[in-house]
């Protein structure tokens, strides 16, 4: 099963039959407005490792926009949010810094190209560096708000509201409110913040971590 919850696809009869053969999930929506462009790239999430896959049927479509707007993993990481994690990781400056022990966790080989690099591990069948950019972008939210005084590493509503809103919606204040995006289980809505909570508290995953 594919976690596939939009695929864009264009006009194309024969794209959307062979899209058929391989029994994935898609929406069929069409190429007008240049606004509708862009949110439909906005939507796009690829939650596979295949990746002949994603070569086949999404990469033809960044045309639609950047590259950099498509969530890739089981962890739904964005590469321009990965290139962030990578950044923060190895700014003293940055209110993000994790500290030096997490300065060179993510490195690269010379002559490598960073972005296709980036793109494998990302979308690797092991998952490692799903869960190491996870649980790197954890530290850094910990790290700024730790920094401006609020202490929030046990805080699981917090921490997944920001993984759910990013880096630029993270504002350290004393009354931190759960939120983010909205999530729909059994006709019950849940924001992104709450079910997260409701995960963590409830154990399920204890015996995997």
């Amino acid at each position: 099963m594919y976690g596939v919850s939009y695929l864009v696809i264009l006009n194309n009869p024969k794209k959307k039959k062979s899209i058929e053969s391989h029994d994935l999930p898609y929406t069929l929506l069409w190429q007008n407005s240049s606004k509708e462009r862009s949110i439909w790239n906005r939507q796009l999430r690829l939650f596979t490792s295949e990746r002949e896959i994603f070569e086949s049927y999404f990469q033809p479509l960044k045309i639609l926009g950047s590259m950099t707007d498509f969530s890739l993993g089981v962890a739904g990481i964005k590469q321009a949010t990965a290139n962030l994690i990578e950044q923060y990781a190895q700014n003293p400056n940055s209110p993000f810094y994790p500290g030096i022990k997490y300065s060179n966790i993510i490195t690269y080989p010379p002559d490598v190209s960073h972005a296709a690099l980036q793109y494998d591990r990302l979308t690797s069948s092991n998952h490692y560096f799903d869960y190491l950019y996870v649980g790197l972008f954890i530290k850094e939210i910990e790290a700024q708000w730790l920094k401006a005084g609020y202490n929030i590493d046990q805080r699981p509503d917090v921490i997944t509201t920001l993984y759910n809103i990013g880096f630029n919606y993270s504002v350290p204040k004393a009354d931190p409110q759960t939120g983010g995006s909205t999530i729909t289980v059994n006709n019950q809505s849940y924001s992104y913040g709450e079910l997260g909570t409701l995960i963590y508290n409830s154990g399920i995953l204890s015996s995997s971590f």
